[in-house]
């Protein structure tokens, strides 16, 4: 066997897989066809078929037991399939989240090395016994699914997908349908996303304050000040709605009466708005605002940060505000 025969389709593994790194995540190729074909073979196809190719280096014998080629597509698309979910799920616990820089970066790095293993793998073992795709093999697996073979010298044996009867021909086309199902789907969810977000456009609002060291914390809150007492904290505004936004950011005491555990407002007493400001914040940006807050009641209180993108109702509260926080001041007499 020729050495581009028992190399040939690693090779170009390799060099697919070199030219998706780069058209995904150097170039970040944006158009729908081009991403969609660098990203299909490589979620789907070729990260199992390096798997099986290293853990199976040799041709399948003489008598049919092995892997040919239908067997080892077929395991490659649904190796595949369990690596990148795998890959994902391993990259939800690392800074980076599931993002296409962890998972793609991993994919590529996964598919090369077991290809590299894979040909040292076919390089150790006799010339003869490499597997190697052939023209022959190119032509005539996929016919042989479909075609029960009655003329066999006694004590052959059958490859895994050559079917004996009728009922395998059908199941061998039911593999095959899923298989292309499986691809267009794919393809769908592919052209599909360069039509979404990248994330559902939100605001996020929360209050911080200082620690000892000077950090900001979302712990130490103010809680025990008295009337007309105010301490420094930082309201955080982040803004992912896709485009810039003035908010107006509305401040709105409650007085309240508290159940037995602290926690359940019993009855709202009085309410009064204390405070608004507004600001501008660019997309994919976040504001944070120095405030002086302080309760004017030495009664159990929430004083309230209501935030609205658009304008202002004439009576704002928590309940038609677009996002909300609070701090809760008790009054421990």
């Amino acid at each position: 066997m020729k050495a581009h025969q028992w190399t040939g389709d690693l090779l170009f593994v390799l060099l697919f897989s070199a030219l998706a790194a780069v058209g995904i995540l150097v170039m970040e190729i944006t158009i729908t066809p081009i991403r969609v074909g660098l990203a299909l073979p490589l979620v789907l196809l070729l990260p199992g078929y390096a798997f099986v190719s290293a853990l199976f280096p040799d041709a399948p014998a003489e008598d049919g037991t092995g892997f040919g080629a239908i067997e080892r597509v077929a395991l490659s698309v649904a190796l595949s399939l369990a690596i990148v979910s795998m890959i994902a799920y391993a990259a939800n616990f690392t800074p980076y989240g599931i993002t296409l820089l962890p998972i793609a970066a991993a994919v590529v790095g996964w598919t090369v090395f077991f290809s590299l293993i894979a040909l040292v793998r076919r390089a150790r073992a006799a010339p003869e016994d490499r597997y190697g795709l052939t023209n022959s093999v190119a032509l005539g697996v996929v016919p042989s699914l479909f075609t029960v073979n009655q003329r066999r010298r006694a004590g052959d044996s059958r490859g895994a997908f050559e079917p004996e009867n009728g009922r395998h021909v059908l199941l061998n086309v039911f593999l095959v349908f899923s298989l292309l199902t499986l691809l267009a789907g794919g393809a769908y969810m592919a052209f599909a996303a360069g039509s979404l977000p990248a994330e559902e456009p939100h605001t996020e609002l929360y209050l911080l304050s200082e620690d000892d060291d000077g950090e900001l914390t979302t712990t130490d809150l103010p809680t025990d000040l008295s009337a007309g007492d105010t301490e420094s904290i930082t309201v955080g505004i982040e803004n992912h709605e896709g485009e810039t936004v003035t908010y107006t950011a509305v401040v709105y005491q409650q007085e309240v009466t508290l159940g037995d555990d602290g926690q359940t407002v019993e009855s709202v007493n009085d309410e009064a708005e204390l405070d608004r400001f507004e600001t501008t914040v660019e997309d994919d940006e976040t504001d944070q605002i120095a405030y002086d807050a302080g309760p004017t009641t030495d009664e159990d209180a929430y004083v309230w940060f209501l935030l609205y993108h658009d304008d202002v109702p004439e009576d704002p509260s928590p309940e038609n505000a677009e996002e909300t926080t609070r701090l809760a001041f008790t009054n421990e007499e």
